[in-house]
């Protein structure tokens, strides 16, 4: 009988929280809006976002990754152990870089497990505010990435998001 073998993405957090995580999606034409994903997975095309944790089946909005610049993951609750593991990166493993998309929006951090093949990337982002825990990327509506060497001073940052 043959295994079959679970594939996931690299930087895929491996700590489970009991709430759906808060995000912000980035659209491609600019929107931004806020909700909760309960089903998000680097791998499939799509997810469905929520306006609340308790929101019911059919609130939900079905969104197609290839319409998105990046998918922001939020800190919701200080003091959360699950959020407090998944900011602990192993730094070793982590690599600098920055991230600019088609409309001049730049973000820099650090990936363990960027490929272009895929669909797309986690990242930690330098987020002076620490409201973003990690964003995943979508390659195909990056315009370059950039690696940068440790201690390397990068451009101004773009602003973090704000939903509408």
């Amino acid at each position: 009988m043959r295994k079959l073998r679970k594939e996931v993405c690299v930087g895929t957090p491996t700590v489970a929280s009991a709430k759906p995580p808060k995000v912000v999606i980035a659209y491609l034409d600019g929107r931004r809006v806020q909700g909760y994903v309960f089903d998000f997975s680097p791998m499939r095309e799509t997810c469905r976002i929520f306006p609340s944790q308790t929101a019911h089946a059919g609130e939900d909005e079905v969104v197609e990754l290839k319409r998105l610049k990046a998918i922001f993951f939020l800190q919701d609750v200080v003091g959360d152990p699950a959020v407090t593991a998944i900011k602990s990166p192993v730094a070793s493993q982590r690599r600098r870089l920055e991230v600019y998309f088609h409309d001049k929006e730049r973000l820099e951090g650090t990936t363990e497990g960027y490929s272009k093949d895929r669909q797309g990337f986690f990242m930690v982002p330098e987020d002076p505010t620490g409201k973003i825990l990690r964003v995943f990327v979508i390659n195909r509506n990056v315009k370059e990435v950039k690696w940068l060497q440790p201690g390397a001073t990068p451009a101004a940052p773009s602003p973090p998001p704000q939903a509408s």
